[in-house]
């Protein structure tokens, strides 16, 4: 396992500064405008750098609790770019890519301790939409991914047909409304929620306090139908109870919504017709003839004439008590669990650690071993150069015993003198005498030029035997440090796995803790990672649904309180969108015709009263998101029925099914909205390729029932016209070819222009589009986490073979955060999926329902090893692709 899967991220999101920084608990900031605010808990990400995910170097962040900035807040928040590299990519599978510049990228199929680690109880929203179940793995991944972004932030998730995207929305539709809450908490009293009065025409509206602005929601797609009924997951079963006891206005809910909605969450709005629609149903109580589908019910107007006269029994302060008693007891519980957290997470680096420890101990005894078995030699050449030194040195000894003498004369000598050969004799002798003189020198020389060598030999011996010693003791050293730092690792992983071990005990398969937490390559422990509810054991979820509907129950107090002021407002704004169907835009026409005339020059006098028209349009939006926090709507009618906020701009934008929004119509949309949540599919069987025959768009291999089918949807947006769209423009997977269509895997073809949506610094830009491409590609190109998926069919590509067919970027495809759980559909339909588009990234949730009675997976910790490279490559030669239609 590489170690740079094991350490934290850095993010922004709910909390503030305050002086309780240390507590688990979150705290909200200002909200005002310009206002900086304090990141959000800390996501687990790539080791390596200050500037990462919670990277600071601070041992103290590993697995702990961090302040958190604004969900809904304010454009004060402290930007942070988009996929702004954090630390050294991982190699093979994370890195920066040509298709998003200097955008650090984080494959989370790869690295999937950044999954778990991402999933922190200190890093997920203190509120959660009241289901039955919990959110799984990657869908818990996203939501807190989604809730750390920054203002002007935009988080792409991949959502192949029959994920949880529902589940998704609910999530985060509750974690904004518990901050909003927190906001209304933190208020002196129920009159400080709004301020100064703001007037456009003949209405006059009261502007909401700026705290509690930024959490509007807007639920988009392509079309009403492509949203669940109510746009929403259900109710679970056991909350139905509680919700009907708070009431958050369930019967104006039905009356507008139809007999399933529970509570007044959500709005329809769309062109003019269908909101004088809304208009007549929610606010003045009309009913739709005999549809029983939509009874009867009390009209919000009614409902605050009833509340006006009763709020002299509002109970302000219990209504706040009862939210901060629920919101500190689940503090405390994700306060319980975020240690057991810090504990998994320290066991993994722990691990590393020991693995590295263990492998240099185990390479230091492979020295020592190697250094031991060469001392004998050492030695024993040592001794023989000793030996052979001495020898040579006796032999020197002896040899200069043996030196000629010159001055000896001997009897015959002197006979020899007197005789008559006496002059040749002595000659003769003389010859002899130099001759032995010679040879006994030159012996003399060379023994003792050996007995030099012998020294040199012998002291080489010497050192090398010294040399040796010293590296015996350097590595026997090594040998006792390195076991002494296993030892130690060893015995600090103890009392964390204790302490782990009984967190399973309690919480079960919700601690991420076991074998499979990092596993890349056994279907069956990622499976059951994949289909685990992260920190959703049954008191934690059930508090943090509590939290939920308290602050459901603080914001009706809020409305019964100032149900004078909420009537004033929502009066001015019923009054538009039911009298004009383009009535959201608050200047007359005449207004805006002298405004854009030539020859007419704009006065400050004129300016002031447009901001002016502009703010009082803006608060009376912000009063029904205040009562109404969701609004639906198609993409196409986002532009028109806000273009009167002047520059104000609302919370966040959900939008369902982005890949069918056109890249040229994101950037007035983008506009309008301080943070935004792409989910769609571009890669797979969910972006069907599309071609225009005689008879209009056709399209194929959806799944009939799938609620996330594209087959029945219709090209570019619902509600808008293609006059802006040439009749020759092809739509390959949703992406609109304005010019030069699009390519295998959705973007388009030639070069980005001047409005490129690519920065210099790779971020997402909310300002430009990319020739051809959809938000939903524009958005993951830049997106920090997600995955590869193979931009093409591999129908002929044999089974052990990958979708990055070397390394070359024209067959595969870079996608945002996937969802990877699919809902209700059997095994087969999701392996022949996964054969054909998502590369395995797929798995069932047929197992959900027995996981409570199924035999647990292997607990406590697991030395997980080198990262597992992914499978070999595909040749892309060996790829078919489907025939385009002409």
């Amino acid at each position: 396992m590489d170690a740079e899967r094991v350490a934290g991220y850095h993010g922004t999101g709910f909390r503030e500064a305050t002086g309780r920084q240390d507590e688990v608990g979150r705290r909200g900031s200002t909200g005002e405008r310009g206002v900086p605010t304090v990141p959000f808990p800390v996501v687990p990400e790539q080791r390596g750098g200050p500037d990462e995910m919670g990277g600071s170097g601070d041992p103290a962040e590993i697995g702990g609790s961090a302040d958190r900035g604004s969900a809904g807040g304010s454009p004060g928040t402290e930007p942070r770019e988009a996929g702004q590299p954090a630390g050294p990519a991982a190699p093979g599978h994370s890195g920066v890519d040509g298709d998003a510049l200097e955008v650090s990228r984080v494959d989370v199929r790869w690295e999937p301790l950044v999954v778990r680690d991402g999933c922190r109880p200190d890093r997920i929203p203190a509120g959660r939409w009241p289901s039955d179940g919990g959110l799984v793995r990657s869908e818990q991944f996203v939501v807190n991914e989604a809730v750390a972004q920054p203002d002007g932030g935009v988080f792409a998730v991949h959502a192949p047909p029959g994920t949880g995207v529902a589940e998704v929305y609910g999530d985060l539709v509750a974690a904004i409304i518990t901050e909003r809450a927190r906001r209304i908490a933190d208020l002196p009293g129920p009159a400080a929620a709004f301020g100064e009065s703001r007037s456009w025409s003949t209405h006059r509206v009261a502007a909401p306090n700026p705290t509690l602005t930024g959490f509007e929601i807007v639920l988009a797609a392509p079309d009403s139908s492509a949203l669940t009924p109510h746009g929403l997951p259900p109710i679970g079963a056991r909350w139905r109870a509680a919700a009907t006891t708070i009431d958050y206005f369930a019967s104006t809910a039905r009356l507008a919504d139809g007999v399933g909605a529970w509570a007044m969450l959500a709005a329809r709005l769309g062109d003019g017709a269908a909101n004088r629609a809304f208009a007549e149903r929610w606010w003045r109580g009309a009913v739709r003839g005999t549809d029983v589908l939509f009874p009867a019910g009390e009209s919000m107007a009614a409902a605050l004439r009833r509340l006006q006269a009763e709020s002299a029994a509002v109970d302000w302060q219990a209504a706040v008590a009862r939210f901060r008693s629920a919101l500190a007891k689940t503090e405390n519980l994700a306060a319980e669990r975020t240690e057991v957290a810090a504990s998994v997470t320290r066991i993994s680096e722990l691990e590393q650690a020991c693995e590295e420890a263990s492998c240099s101990a185990e390479a230091a005894q492979a020295r020592l071993a190697e250094l031991a078995a060469g001392e004998p030699a050492v030695r024993e050449a040592l001794t023989d150069a000793e030996e052979e030194q001495r020898a040579l040195l006796a032999e020197l000894g002896a040899h200069q015993l043996d030196r000629p003498v010159f001055t000896t004369v001997t009897e015959d000598g002197k006979t020899a003198l007197r005789s008559r050969s006496a002059v040749s004799i002595a000659v003769a002798g003389g010859v002899r005498r130099g001759r032995n003189w010679r040879a006994w020198t030159a012996r003399r020389r060379e023994l003792r030029a050996a007995c030099a060598e012998a020294e040199l030999r012998r002291e080489a011996a010497a050192k090398e035997l010294q040399a040796l010693s010293a590296s015996l003791a350097v590595a026997w050293t090594a040998v006792n440090d390195e076991t002494a730092e296993v030892t130690r690792l060893t015995a600090e992983i103890g009392p964390l796995a204790e302490a782990v071990a009984l967190a399973r005990q309690r919480w079960g398969d919700h601690v991420p803790d076991g074998p499979a937490q990092a596993e890349t390559e056994d279907a069956a422990l990622i499976e059951w990672r994949e289909t685990s509810a992260p920190w959703a054991d049954e008191e934690y979820a059930a508090s943090r649904a509590e939290v939920f509907l308290a602050a459901l129950n603080l914001h009706k107090t809020l409305i019964a309180a100032r149900a004078d002021v909420f009537a004033r407002n929502l009066g001015a704004l019923m009054d538009v969108l039911g009298a004009d169907p383009a009535a959201s835009a608050p200047l007359a026409e005449t207004e805006v015709a002298a405004a854009d005339s030539p020859g007419t020059e704009s006065t400050p006098a004129d300016s002031t009263t447009a901001d002016s028209t502009a703010a009082a349009v803006a608060a009376a939006w912000q009063s029904l998101f205040l009562v109404v926090p969701v609004v639906h709507m198609p993409f196409g009618a986002i532009e028109p029925l806000f273009a009167g906020l002047g520059p104000t701009p609302l919370g966040w934008l959900l939008a369902d099914h982005a890949e069918r929004l056109p890249g040229w119509q994101q950037r007035s949309i983008l506009g309008l909205l301080n943070r935004a949540v792409l989910t769609g599919d571009t890669a797979g069987s969910g972006e069907i390729a599309r071609v225009a025959d005689g008879d209009g768009f056709s399209s194929g291999d959806g799944d009939d029932g799938d609620d996330r089918s594209l087959a029945d949807d219709e090209a570019v947006t619902a509600g808008d016209d293609l006059d802006n769209v040439d009749a020759s423009d092809n739509v390959a997977g949703g992406n609109v070819a304005v010019d030069g269509g699009v390519d295998a895997d959705g973007e388009a073809k030639g070069d980005v222009d001047d409005n490129g949506a690519r920065t210099t610094s790779g971020a997402f830009s909310r300002t430009e589009h990319s020739n051809g491409a959809s938000a939903q590609r524009i958005a993951e190109r830049a997106s920090r986490y997600g995955t590869w998926l193979p931009a093409s069919r591999p129908d002929s590509a044999e089974a052990d073979e990958s979708a990055e067919a070397d390394g070359v970027d024209a067959v595969r495809v870079w996608v945002g955060t996937p969802l990877r759980v699919v809902r209700g559909l059997d095994r087969a339909t999701i392996d022949l999926r996964n054969s054909l588009a998502y590369d395995g990234l797929l798995v069932s949730d047929r197992d959900l329902a027995l996981r409570s009675n199924a035999g647990r997976a292997p607990g406590g910790a697991r030395r997980p090893g080198r990262r597992r490279p992914g499978r070999p490559r595909r040749d892309p030669m060996l790829r078919r692709r489907r025939p385009v239609l002409p």
